[in-house]
């Protein structure tokens, strides 16, 4: 069912029905909220709000340099769960999206360097 979708949603994004998922740029996530509940709600995890929005930040300035190579459904789809429950974060929505160009292309023969070994 996810592939019939794919024509319909290049559709949607030529003719700018979904802009947001269709963007050339990543959307805005309010990772900020994320964080700062993360640190709070658990003090005995010693969770470190900042490191927690540094790596966030990291996150989404690779995912502006790789946000285009990603297919429409893929962004759409990802940004979707990567913000469920009020939540949001672009390490979920990277690893979403990663997980799914992955997949598609071990279906099609064509695996890619597994995300885990890349250069950071």
């Amino acid at each position: 069912m996810a592939f019939a979708l794919q024509p319909v949603l290049a559709a949607a994004c030529l003719v700018g029905v979904m802009s947001a998922a269709c963007a050339a740029e990543v959307p805005k996530l309010n990772v900020e909220r994320m964080c700062r509940d993360s640190a709070t709600g658990d003090t005995a995890a010693n969770f470190d709000a900042k490191r927690c929005l540094e790596s966030e930040y990291r996150t989404r300035d690779e995912l502006a340099g790789k946000w285009s190579e990603f297919a429409a459904g893929d962004r759409q789809q990802c940004t979707q769960l990567a913000t469920l429950g009020g939540t949001a974060s672009y390490v979920a929505l990277i690893v979403c999206l990663e997980m799914n160009r992955d997949a598609r292309q071990a279906r099609a023969g064509t695996a890619s360097q597994p995300s885990s070994t890349r250069k950071k």
